[in-house]
């Protein structure tokens, strides 16, 4: 009997190691708990106030809603949200009001060098933009909630939500021209777009780097495939011409293993492949927890 009943016990230890979480399965989890809230939100798959449902970020009142949501959801997790509001006219005489959001995040040896984790958040009319781009939005309001949680950060950080990218990238470049002229040092500028479809299920990624250096911390914090990105967005090319080093992460474009919803009404939070989401996530937190270090 005795016997039996240690057989018994060992049989259940046995299963219940066996089913048990890893750390991460844990953090998988948390990642995507915290970014399928962000991702509905944005796409209209849950309300994002009262009963407000936005059907794309596309329209002025729209796009306020949404940079309200984003502010005060920065409040939420403790850092101090900031406005980068303009009213600006083009040389064709196009006026454009919007609104960047924003929070620094101190380092805690007092450095002053930044490093910019970056996404838009507006689409094109009559997209609910999933993974473009409230996946690259929930991405970088992840890894700025973890940052922060960081006992010790050896440099700050910033995170922005560009406003008006379908538009010349006016909230991306007014953002630009502003820590510029502010002086503010910059390590390098980090952004995500196109993430959440992962077809073959390879949890892939692809590239673009401005220096070795930063393409070397993607490649040695990543498990997963990287492939070198050959075309540069129009976001980094910007960036480089204020002199900033870049990364720009997307899907693998270059193997087509992209969203074939992307701009259309079809891209919506359905659609969108939170595990795959969320292993890019972790390797760019890893990416800018060494970079605090």
């Amino acid at each position: 009997m005795n016997t039996y009943r240690i057989f018994l016990l060992l049989v259940i230890m046995l299963i219940q190691n066996g089913f048990s979480q890893t750390d991460y399965d844990r953090l998988e989890a948390e990642i995507i708990n915290v970014e399928k809230t962000i991702v509905a939100k944005l796409t209209g798959h849950e309300p994002i106030k009262g009963r407000k449902k936005l059907s794309s970020r596309a329209s002025d009142s729209e796009r306020k809603v949404t940079a309200d949501f984003l502010y005060n959801s920065l409040k939420d997790i403790g850092l101090k949200a900031q406005k980068h509001e303009y009213n600006v006219k083009n040389k064709k005489g196009d006026i454009f009001k919007g609104m960047n959001v924003y929070a620094e995040i101190p380092a805690t040896n007092g450095s002053k060098e930044y490093v910019i984790i970056a996404s838009h958040f507006d689409t094109v009319e009559n997209s609910p933009g999933a993974v473009h781009n409230a996946t690259g939005v929930a991405i970088a309001f992840y890894v700025a909630k973890k940052i922060a949680e960081l006992k010790e950060r050896n440099k700050s950080f910033i995170v922005v939500f560009f406003d008006h990218w379908k538009s010349n990238l006016i909230g991306t470049r007014l953002f630009t021209k502003k820590l510029k002229e502010e002086n503010y040092t910059i390590h390098s500028m980090h952004r995500a777009d196109y993430m959440g479809w992962d077809n073959d299920e390879d949890r892939a990624i692809e590239l673009l780097a401005s220096n070795i250096s930063l393409e070397s911390l993607y490649r040695i914090e990543s498990p997963v495939p990287i492939y070198k990105r050959i075309v540069a967005t129009p976001e980094s090319r910007f960036f480089a011409n204020f002199g900033f080093d870049t990364v720009t992460l997307t899907a693998e474009l270059r193997n087509a293993d992209n969203s074939p919803f992307v701009r259309k009404s079809e891209d919506k939070y359905t659609t969108v492949n939170f595990k795959y989401l969320a292993s890019t996530t972790n390797i760019i937190y890893k990416v800018m927890k060494s970079l605090a270090k």
